[in-house]
């Protein structure tokens, strides 16, 4: 199993888990497991991509009701250009956008964060964003 496919201690079916999982996109390992591993500790079921092309990957196969993905992704395709391709092709897909620097361009999306993300605040943002599995 990948680390992108890893399953919460609850569990959930290989088809896509149940149907508010997070599909968490970001490059730094260190960021992604401690992130990852906070959403899972508070109940989430988290996929896990460092970059975008196998975030598309994943959301092409299982079912992602939130998207955290970082802006600056190494590859042909950076953070943003995943938020459009998955808003385009999922749009009942939630997005939230994580950098250094946010700009205007974040505006069309569901959330954004500066890093470094405090934890606490991702929580209230997806709940908020999730209200059906808080």
């Amino acid at each position: 199993m990948s680390v992108g496919e890893q399953l919460t201690a609850g569990g959930g079916p290989d088809d896509g888990g149940p149907p508010h999982s997070i599909l968490l996109a970001e490059d730094e390992l260190l960021v992604r497991l401690c992130i990852a591993q906070e959403l899972r500790d508070v109940g989430y079921f988290v996929h896990e991509a460092a970059d975008a092309d196998e975030a598309l990957s994943i959301v092409g196969k299982k079912n992602v009701a939130l998207l955290i993905t970082d802006i600056r992704m190494p590859g042909p395709l950076d953070g943003l250009e995943l938020a459009k391709q998955v808003r385009e092709a999922h749009p009942q897909t939630r997005i939230v956008l994580m950098s250094g620097n946010i700009t205007r361009k974040t505006e069309k999306y569901d959330g954004s964060f500066v890093k470094p993300v405090r934890i606490s605040d991702l929580i209230v943002g997806i709940r908020k964003l999730l209200p059906e599995t808080a």
